[in-house]
């Protein structure tokens, strides 16, 4: 798979000298413009061993994805206000979900994100991290964009430009020490089912991306590569796809259901033969009793993954939560798990304007010890870690807006 740091070399940057500024980072590919121009530039590059392409030609291996900028979503009214979701929290823009889709549909491809700073917005440094924690955590690469004016002020070695370049390459830098966390797989409580594709492409994808912002703990399972491996620590399946379901992939799936899943489904699942379930009622589903485990179907077929996502959010319970943040702000956490099942590596992500003063957060699962880094202190202190029931609560310093929390059982 190719691990490379790509960064988008801007086109006023002629000089190859400006090439001093990759020196001893983690940056080895440019996507440089084929420009008259600029051509000593990439034969200094290739010289100093940096790989080279253009923008638009993704290298062998790599599929590029147009992304969003991650962050807080600002209203439209123009009065500085954040949009929210249904919980009232600030409504958050991530890459997370369309990287994680596109390598469990392309394994063997590296994932780099194409999404520019606004134009419009003045962009940190500290919006650079959250841009790079945001694609790295999740597996992913961002193309590393300047917006115009830091471009210019590196040109002109400006001091405070600089101090945001080191930012952005010491982050670059900190997951590149870490390629090993792209082997880790997931935890999830619900597994969403879909071909991911054609009819189904926007729904199941939107889905993926609403579940994530509610905190909604999902696993990715294209439907042709089910395996019994595939249901192993799901307590539900969402299954919306606009076909009805093969008759292997039916048996699958009720296979969990009748050893105590819970299955919320589209109507073009088909009838459900089971007994009415008893104080379980949620509109515009009819919810029955197969075996140990429940079905939930759908009344009308599904037009709205914003409701879809409330929906299985409430169904499924929060009581489930794998992840639960208190004093977090507009947060975000990814939880994984090493190949040993010995280690936990919760990548939280904090997307308001800095990291939290004083964040509290709870993690499924009996864990001993509790570490954090973060791009700027490889272990931060006074972490404390607290066992509470079957979960642990960790209580956090102030951080910066990404911190990595390595759970050891």
């Amino acid at each position: 798979m190719n691990t490379a740091t790509p960064f988008r070399w801007p086109d006023a940057w002629t000089d190859p000298a400006q090439l001093d500024l990759l020196k001893g980072t983690a940056i080895d590919f440019l996507l440089i413009a084929k420009q008259d121009a600029l051509q000593p530039v990439v034969a200094q590059a290739r010289k100093m061993g940096i790989a080279t392409a253009e923008p638009g030609a993704a290298p062998a291996g790599v599929l590029v994805v147009k992304g969003a900028w991650p962050g807080v979503q600002m209203g439209r009214g123009g009065g500085g206000g954040a949009s929210s979701g249904p919980t009232g929290v600030p409504w958050v823009d991530s890459n997370g979900w369309n990287i994680r889709l596109h390598r469990t549909l392309q394994p063997q491809a590296a994932v780099w994100v194409n999404a520019a700073p606004p134009e419009r917005a003045f962009i940190t440094a500290d919006s650079y991290l959250i841009a790079i924690a945001d694609s790295a955590s999740h597996g992913g690469r961002w193309m590393i964009t300047l917006d115009a004016p830091l471009a210019l002020g590196l040109a002109a070695k400006k001091p405070e430009s600089l101090a945001t370049w080191k930012k952005i390459t010491a982050t670059a830098g900190f997951f590149a020490a870490h390629k090993d966390w792209t082997a880790y797989q997931s935890k999830a409580v619900v597994g969403v089912v879909s071909d991911f594709a054609g009819d189904n492409e926007f729904f199941s994808g939107e889905l993926l991306n609403l579940m994530d912002r509610a905190g909604l703990q999902y696993r990715i399972l294209p439907k042709d590569k089910l395996t019994a491996a595939s249901f192993d620590g799901l307590r539900a399946i969402s299954y919306t796809d606009a076909a009805p379901p093969s008759a292997e992939l039916r048996k699958q799936i009720l296979t969990f259901v009748q050893a105590g899943g819970l299955l919320i489904a589209a109507p073009k699942w088909g009838e459900v033969a089971g007994a009415p379930a008893a104080g379980s009622g949620r509109p515009g589903f009819a919810i029955k009793t197969v075996g140990k485990g429940r079905v939930a179907l759908a009344a009308d077929d599904p037009t709205d993954p914003f409701s879809w996502a409330g929906d299985a959010t409430v169904l499924v319970s929060h009581r489930y939560d794998l992840v639960r943040f208190w004093n977090g702000g507009a947060a975000g956490a990814f939880y994984t798990v090493s190949p040993d099942r010995k280690q936990a590596l919760v990548h939280l992500l904090f997307y308001a304007a800095r990291g939290p003063d004083s964040a509290t957060v709870r993690v499924a699962g009996s864990y001993r010890t509790a570490r954090a880094s973060t791009v700027d202190n490889p272990r931060v202190a006074d972490v404390a870690l607290q066992a509470q029931g079957d979960g642990v609560e960790v209580h956090l310093p102030p951080v910066s807006q990404y911190v990595a929390l390595e759970l050891e059982a």
